[in-house]
């Protein structure tokens, strides 16, 4: 059992066990194995005790580049939690998946493959047929999701099994693909890991250190009582039971979450469910110290003000449905490349680009970066995959220039601060950073 393996005694019997937890001591905890990413840290976590729910489980997508840190921010977390409370997979085929573990019900004539208050993680990007399988399921449309798979039985007849899928888990996606379909991002919060010089170089140096003695990193981790204190109070959660968790004061909640989006989009109604169970995950992280006179759960003043910090941080991403790796692109190179061009124009050259005849190519992005950063960008995975992402969300335009060599596209961004639109000679909008205003 869990709590054997941890040789550790089971040790709560009520709220005087544990005491108020913060979500800042989560990430301290956390930090024992996760460099840095601090909001990531967080909001996986987050999401993972979300499955100790009826249904307010959250879906998180992991999106990066390869060697990123996608799996290890997923693994690391997981590993706080009970095994048995994990349904982990490298990958899986469109019917593989049903197959693998279930109960056999003879009065139904079905296969019952139990998700209950379960974390589903898939290290990497499972098959795209099998997603679209998995949509009724991450949108928390019933229940039970029935699937008839037809497959060869005995003598090569044809057979239809009944698949059941039962409950809703907390489901962690890690890939290494940035083209998103759209129905799968919405159902999802978009995060990438950070790649900053910082995270790298303590990243390298925790993997010495691992490396060079597996057996005495695993007994130092081990010895940290704060981790061990959350791997119970983890268990002591599930063991709860909690169903709903009430939300106080929703009109204001309401009110303040909407104040960002002056235009609502269809997307917007799920992004406020993952909004709202932010809320009740970080409740149940203080469970103890959230029952009302009848033994209801409600979140209070600090989980819903958690929250709004949380959603603010990736807010813009999860607007603009593309990874902040993607954006991230968009904001340290193709605009940065775009505003150098232009700066170190002449005057003509300058109008023409102002008149969006000529923008960027895509070789000078590449240049940029390489200038910049002192490595290679990958084009291949640039032009199939982060720039058809930034099209699609009105971030860029990719099409060949009216004048000049028209044999290539150029990127033609569509969204500056007011700094850098000053700096193109254009002025600020004054009350909408980020947007280009009819000046263009």
């Amino acid at each position: 059992m869990y709590m054997e393996q941890l040789k550790l005694p089971l040790v709560f019997d009520d709220s005087e066990s544990f005491e108020e937890m913060s979500l800042d001591e989560v990430a301290q905890v956390l930090s024992r194995t996760i460099v840095d990413d601090d909001i990531n840290k967080k909001t996986i976590f987050l999401a993972m005790l979300s499955a100790y729910t009826d249904k307010s489980q959250i879906n998180i997508s992991i999106n990066a580049p390869s060697s990123s840190g996608k799996t290890y921010l997923a693994t690391q977390i997981a590993a706080l939690f009970p095994a048995e409370d994990k349904v982990e997979r490298s990958g899986a085929s469109p019917t593989s998946f049903f197959y693998e573990d279930g109960v056999i019900d003879e009065e139904r004539g079905a296969k019952i493959v139990s998700l209950k208050r379960k974390i589903l993680i898939f290290h990497e990007q499972p098959n795209p047929e099998l997603q679209v399988r998995l949509r009724a399921l991450l949108s928390h449309d019933s229940r039970e999701i029935i699937h008839s798979l037809t497959n060869k039985g005995k003598g090569g007849r044809n057979k239809t099994d009944k698949i059941i899928l039962e409950g809703f888990p907390a489901t962690i996606f890690c890939s290494a693909g940035m083209r998103l379909d759209e129905q799968e991002a919405t159902r999802a919060i978009l995060i990438s890991p950070e790649a900053t010089q910082a995270k790298i170089n303590a990243s390298v140096s925790m993997q010495f250190e691992r490396g060079g003695d597996e057996e005495k990193f695993a007994e130092m981790l081990e010895s940290y009582e704060d981790r061990n204190g959350l791997m119970r109070r983890i268990v002591a959660i599930r063991d709860e039971h909690v169903n709903d968790i009430i939300i106080p004061d929703i009109a204001q909640v309401k009110a303040r979450f909407l104040s960002n989006l002056p235009v609502l989009l269809p997307r917007h109604s799920r992004d406020t469910d993952h909004f709202l169970r932010l809320i009740k995950s970080l409740a149940l992280l203080n469970v103890w110290y959230r029952r009302g006179p009848n033994g209801e759960i409600h979140a209070n003043a600090y989980d819903i003000e958690e929250a709004f910090k949380l959603w603010e941080t990736f807010f813009e991403t999860q607007n603009l449905n593309v990874p902040p790796a993607v954006l991230d692109i968009y904001k340290k190179y193709i605009k940065p490349a775009y505003i150098e061009k232009f700066l170190t124009s002449d005057k003509d050259f300058k109008l023409r680009m102002m008149n969006e005849e000529i923008g960027l190519t895509v070789q000078e992005l590449l240049s940029y970066h390489l200038l910049t950063e002192g490595v290679s960008m990958n084009g291949e995975n640039l032009r199939k995959q982060m720039i058809p992402q930034l099209e699609q969300a009105g971030v860029i335009a990719f099409e060949k220039p009216e004048d000049g060599d028209k044999r290539s596209k150029h990127l033609y961004p569509k969204r500056f601060t007011d700094e850098e639109l000053n700096k193109l000679g254009r002025g600020g909008s004054g009350d909408k950073p980020g947007t280009i205003g009819d000046e263009w």
